[in-house]
């Protein structure tokens, strides 16, 4: 009579035991503030005042500078 109380007993310990542990319970999830991010904060500003055709302009201004560079230096036989 004694043995199916302390098996069960011991299946109750068993359950609790896992039920109980920290990595199996499920934790609520921390919402975190959202942070309102301009385009001030990463880029100059005179960029994200400009219009979409500005924008264009500029960097195609700047991809042109950037490959004339590139090739001055390998005329020059500077390894690129």
């Amino acid at each position: 009579m004694k043995k199916p109380i302390i098996l069960f007993f011991l299946f109750y310990f068993w359950v609790y035991s896992l039920t109980s542990c920290s990595v199996l319970r499920a934790e609520e999830k921390k919402v975190e503030p959202q942070i309102d991010l301009n385009c001030e904060a990463f880029v100059n500003e005179k960029i994200c005042n400009m219009t979409n055709e500005e924008m264009e302009i500029f960097f195609l201004e700047l991809l042109r500078q950037m490959l004339n560079e590139t090739l001055e230096q390998k005329k020059a036989g500077v390894e690129v």
